[in-house]
């Protein structure tokens, strides 16, 4: 009797994350999101291309100070730190960083409104379902 190599959960480890772009939290989502997104570019996914472009695109346009700028790159960028590790790199406080951060998703979810852009779905995996809640 021959054997299959056919994954009938396949499905079932597959989810759609939503991101409404025109909010400040759909904008934080996707920054929180977006190595993750990154990664699905490898598997083919040219859309993940796409909204990463989009928010560099968006975080360009949307005139953040310098602070702000900042906060976002130490959070949500390379460096990867938790709102308290920026707070202590950038000589201010976690609530300061927090601010900074939420101001500038609000100039971020601005320029995705003036866009008409709304929402964004990702096809996303299983294991990808762990949230980091150390950003927060």
């Amino acid at each position: 009797m021959g054997g299959t190599n056919i994954d009938l959960t396949e499905q079932s480890r597959k989810y759609t994350v939503k991101y409404a772009l025109n909010t400040a939290a759909g904008v934080k989502s996707l920054l929180r999101d977006r190595h993750k997104i990154g990664l699905r570019r490898f598997t083919g996914d040219t859309a993940a291309s796409d909204i990463l472009i989009d928010l560099a695109s968006a975080i360009n346009s949307a005139g953040l100070t310098e602070r702000q700028t900042e906060a976002v790159a130490l959070v949500y960028g390379p460096w990867d730190l938790t709102q308290a590790d920026a707070a202590a790199v950038m000589g201010i406080t976690k609530q300061s960083v927090g601010d900074f951060i939420h101001g500038a998703a609000r100039r971020i979810a601005a320029v995705y409104e003036r866009w008409e852009y709304g929402e964004v779905e990702v096809i996303a995996e299983e294991e990808d379902e762990t949230i980091d809640e150390a950003h927060v």
